[in-house]
């Protein structure tokens, strides 16, 4: 009779490239997934996030959900993180969604449920079709987001695939029983593995095949499960690199939190390890069973002792990662009420009043952004105002519409009608303040990432319009606010000054290039578009301010 001999793995058995190759995939996939999520919801996401996690314990309950279904709590830190990263959620809010994440993990076992990383690849492959044949943009955003999640899993499955042979290794199991020989060495041991295995069931699984075999002690398997849960905190953390403040604090939080509960933890581990004895008696489980066991009431425990020191995490975190967040938390706007165009009208017009007052708020925001863009050079400012012309654009267009109907229904409404067109012709100069603001942010991208820069006569140039058409723009919104139109001359003036020096800094930019200061290609060639769009900004500032003050729209 033949014997077949069984061949072990070695290490030439791991393809390096292929684990290289689905990294960059899985970054790739972060990046595609944020910025669908941000293209196709837009402003409206935020509602719908608001409503489903508007407090800690709705979004523990997400993200339990979320994982509990893709079986795989990296779909709802990586769904998270993309949208912290995309300025469509909060801190907060993607820390309850990460702590779900956590327990979510252990109800996978008691479910029937989808393989999310086999289901990647028909991800990948719906959202490549509706990238490449689809027209409409709404129906290409939901192609990204799909394409972007299939290859975000479609990354972490060639990793694991070939990671996952290292628990094959005869040298990687007598490596996991001589580390279970002390709890401490054993928590290092399951943080390793995990990081490195880059999955936490099947660590928990190799636990369970040692300790079934009795070859660890319950309090082993403990630390074990607590390093798994510490190990998995790697995916959070590569999915925040690159992103926002807020966005990095939000990664490091699923690290901080397992690291916290897993030290805790460790400190009672030989009282906790016998409860769980006991608990696996009463349900008349078996050693693997025991350590699955293990695993849901350590989460289930950390879970509900950690929603206390939320607050002291995020102050923690605010000292190990400085800076200032300029993705902001912004006041909710108001719905525009509907019903009280015909009930009370006065009411109506006063709530189309607080949604150009939001609006004026944010073009003044996105154009002092534009000018901190210019001198820091930080995509952070660039990100912050591409989201506030969306936010812009949403309230012009709701503005519109809303002041439509007014407009409609103001047969015997006095007034009415022209304070309908004089409000929309304000709506619609701020927004052309907006489209105009992103316009420079585009070109300063556009220099930047040619790696050129201006000159610093240049940049004083352009830092004393911005100062100018700043205040002149604050200043006209003021005057609409107040309905106050006495400071429309001195602004006339400053309009005028503001034409003087942009024709002096054309000239003066005409000279530098010709004794040859300024030879850059895009800055030289951008600088005077620049220029007109500052003072194209002032003409809507004087725009807005003729209408307080009920004259005709320049051309």
């Amino acid at each position: 009779m033949m014997s077949v001999a069984i061949q072990q793995t070695t290490l030439g058995d791991i393809k390096f490239n292929v684990i290289l190759g689905g990294f960059g995939l899985f970054l790739l996939g972060i990046k595609f997934l944020g910025d669908g999520f941000k293209e196709a919801a837009g402003p409206k996401i935020r509602d719908y996030i608001e409503k489903y996690t508007g407090n800690i314990f709705s979004a523990i309950l997400v993200g339990t959900v979320i994982t509990a279904i893709m079986q795989s709590s990296t779909a709802a830190t990586v769904i998270s993180i993309s949208l912290v990263r995309a300025g469509l959620m909060r801190l907060e809010q993607a820390i309850g969604i990460s702590v779900g994440a956590n327990l979510g993990t252990t109800v996978t076992a008691l479910m029937i449920g989808l393989n999310i990383e086999e289901f990647g690849y028909y991800f990948a492959f719906i959202g490549a079709m509706m990238l490449m044949f689809v027209k409409r943009s709404f129906w290409k955003n939901i192609g990204q987001i799909l394409f972007g999640f299939g290859i975000v899993f479609i990354g972490l499955q060639l990793m694991s695939d070939q990671l996952i042979l290292l628990s094959d290794l005869p040298q990687f199991e007598q490596f996991m029983l001589y580390m279970s020989q002390n709890p401490w060495l054993a928590l290092i041991a399951g943080t390793v593995a995990t990081a490195v295995i880059n999955s936490s069931m099947a660590v928990i699984a190799l636990v369970q095949t040692i300790y079934g075999a009795g070859g660890m002690t319950m309090v082993a398997a403990s630390a074990f499960v607590f390093g798994s849960n510490v190990g998995t905190t790697l995916t959070a953390v590569l999915a925040s690199v690159g992103g926002s403040v807020s966005t990095r604090r939000a990664g490091w939080f699923h690290a901080l939190y397992n690291i916290l509960g897993a030290l805790v933890m460790m400190i009672v581990i030989k009282p906790y390890s016998d409860l769980i004895l006991v608990i696996n008696g009463w349900l008349g489980g078996g050693p693997e069973m025991a350590v699955g066991i293990n695993h849901f009431v350590f989460n289930l425990i950390w879970v509900v002792g950690i929603i206390p020191f939320i607050p002291l995490c995020i102050r923690m975190l605010k000292i190990l990662i400085p800076g200032e967040d300029r993705i902001k938390e912004r006041e909710k706007i108001k719905p525009l009420d509907y019903g009280l165009i015909q009930s009370y009208p006065e009411g109506a017009m006063q709530l189309a009043k607080q949604g150009i007052d939001k609006m004026s708020d944010l073009v003044v925001e996105s154009l002092e952004t534009s000018r901190n863009y210019l001198k820091t050079k930080d995509e952070e400012d660039f990100d912050v105002i591409m989201q506030v012309e969306e936010m812009i654009n949403d309230l012009d267009k709701q503005l519109t519409k809303y002041l439509l109907e007014i407009a409609k229904h103001s047969n015997s409404m006095d007034g009415v009608a022209e304070y309908y067109s004089t409000s929309l012709e304000i709506v619609k100069n701020l927004e052309r303040i907006a489209d105009l603001t992103t316009n420079t942010a585009e070109y300063y991208q556009t220099i930047y990432d040619n790696r050129e820069s201006f000159t610093t006569e240049a940049l004083e140039d352009l830092d004393t319009m911005y100062s100018l058409v700043i205040d002149m723009v604050s200043r006209a919104i003021g005057m609409f606010e107040k309905d106050d139109a006495s400071g429309h001359a001195t602004l006339t003036k400053d309009e005028e000054y503001l034409d003087l020096i942009d024709a002096k800094y054309r000239e003066k930019h005409f000279r530098r290039m010709a004794e040859g200061i300024c030879d850059t290609q895009f800055a030289s060639s951008l600088y005077i578009d620049l220029l007109s769009i500052l003072e194209r900004i002032g003409d809507h500032a004087i725009n807005i301010a003729d209408y307080v003050k009920g004259g005709l729209l320049r051309e």
